[in-house]
């Protein structure tokens, strides 16, 4: 067992990596294609309950536990129950938190890889003058080709080790200090040439006039499932950074905050991405294929679209890294603390193994693509396996585990205040969110 000896330097420096965590592929590619295909305005209305409602309760607990432990998640955990005088045993909430920042980081490499691909293809000028069949191809070449999909792979996850393997402050936090604002400053030059040359008025209705008639329990569970997943709760990762923390900020507020940075930065990008698709009349329900074959067929057909390709498809990998480090972070920090291996150790083993493991996700598209669990590919059969089960687990133990078996007078002191913020937390922490979690599991079944 190791205690973290390294702090965050600035609080600006810990929100900003905790945005980072949040911010991802999960906002700029998996939010627009699910807003499209669950029924635009309703399913933000219920994905933006469920923000306030669940993932903010959920990531204050988990930053709790991480101040408090100040160790890995597992470790954390496990020192806190041992000193309220309670079974070890509970350590494994924090270990279903790595194990489900472990899966997600072998398949999300994958993702990001096919990210830099398409920069790549900006950059070649392969988006320009693309058609609804070529755009379609362009992305089925890349699916079908492992050894391409290999090499973006085990670039992402080259450059996680390259900036893990230093000092927290050097490497961590310095990166989330640079990429953050580049994302941003990114990100608001899409939505602005999206409402100059796009149609942002139908964006804007599209995202904000929610049709009730199509609010149906599949689309309540699609919203509450990815707003648990857009904030980054139940993968440890608030644990582990918490670790990090001193006392000088406020949990409650710092959670609101990541939690309100998350959601403004997911819906300026639904504004900037379906202002584009609108102005161009094509289909905002294309699903998973929003950004990789709508968005580029977009592009083709503006004026100076190869720059604005490169400039998104920049921007996207930006996102991924940010939440790639956090990913990182965890499953690195638990193997120090697991087997007090050095960092440099620590990062080559996991990402390694994060590798080997992620080409199950490669083959699933191409020479594997005919294996199936459950009837799920590998690839679906992973994702599912983390979002249905591991990150509802992992948030539901997490919360339980803070508002109930933590003493009332400890989760005061580590909270930060004793005021009215405080008690609307406990109460939210230890019966609304732990509903809204049980039932995003139950339904995830």
């Amino acid at each position: 067992m190791q205690k973290n000896t390294s702090f965050w330097t600035s609080n600006l420096g810990f929100i900003m990596a905790c945005v980072g965590a949040a911010v991802g592929l999960g906002n700029i590619w998996k939010f627009p294609y699910m807003t499209g295909t669950q029924g635009g305005g309703a399913f933000v209305f219920i994905y933006l309950l469920t923000i306030f409602a669940i993932a903010i309760p959920v990531a204050v607990a988990e930053l709790i536990i991480g101040r408090k432990g100040r160790s890995d998640a597992s470790t954390s955990v496990r020192l806190i129950a041992q000193e309220s005088h309670r079974s070890p045993a509970w350590g494994a909430i924090g270990g279903i938190g790595v194990l489900a920042s472990f899966v997600l980081i072998t398949f999300y490499a994958v993702i990001a890889g096919w990210v830099s691909a398409y920069v790549w293809r900006a950059l070649s000028g392969q988006i320009s003058g693309l058609d609804a069949q070529s755009a379609g191809t362009l992305f089925g070449d890349l699916l079908a080709s492992p050894a391409e999909m290999i090499f973006h792979q085990v670039a992402f996850l080259a450059i996680i080790g390259f900036v893990l393997v230093r000092k927290l402050s050097a490497g961590l936090e310095r990166a989330n200090l640079i990429l953050m604002p580049a994302l941003v400053v990114m990100l608001a030059l899409i939505a602005v040439y999206g409402a100059v040359a796009g149609d942002i008025a139908a964006a804007a209705r599209y995202l904000f006039t929610p049709d009730f008639s199509k609010i149906t329990p599949e689309v309540i569970q699609s919203a509450v499932g990815h707003g648990f997943f857009s904030v980054g709760v139940g993968s440890a990762i608030l644990i582990t950074y918490g670790g990090y923390l001193d006392k000088s900020i406020h949990l409650g507020k710092a959670a609101i905050l990541i939690g309100l940075a998350d959601t403004a930065i997911a819906l300026l990008a639904g504004l900037g991405i379906f202002s584009i698709v609108f102005g161009q009349s094509l289909d905002p329900a294309a699903g998973t294929g929003l950004m990789f074959t709508t968005l580029p067929l977009a592009f083709a057909q503006v004026t100076g679209g190869g720059f604005l390709a490169l400039m998104f498809f920049a921007l996207v990998y930006v996102a991924a890294l940010t939440s790639g480090l956090a990913l990182g972070e965890v499953v690195i920090r638990w193997a120090e603390g697991r087997f007090g291996w050095s960092r440099t150790r620590a990062s080559g083993v996991m990402l390694n193994a994060a590798f080997l493991i992620g080409l199950l996700t490669v083959f699933s598209f191409n020479i594997w693509q005919d294996i199936e669990i459950a009837g799920r590919s590998l690839f679906d059969a992973k994702d599912y396996f983390v979002t249905a089960y591991l990150m509802p687990l992992g948030g539901l133990g997490a919360i339980m585990f803070a508002s109930w078996l933590i003493p009332l007078a400890t989760l005061k002191q580590v909270f930060g205040s004793d005021g009215l913020g405080f008690h609307g937390w406990l109460w939210t922490a230890r019966f609304l969110a732990p509903a809204g979690v049980l039932w995003v599991f139950i339904n995830g079944l």
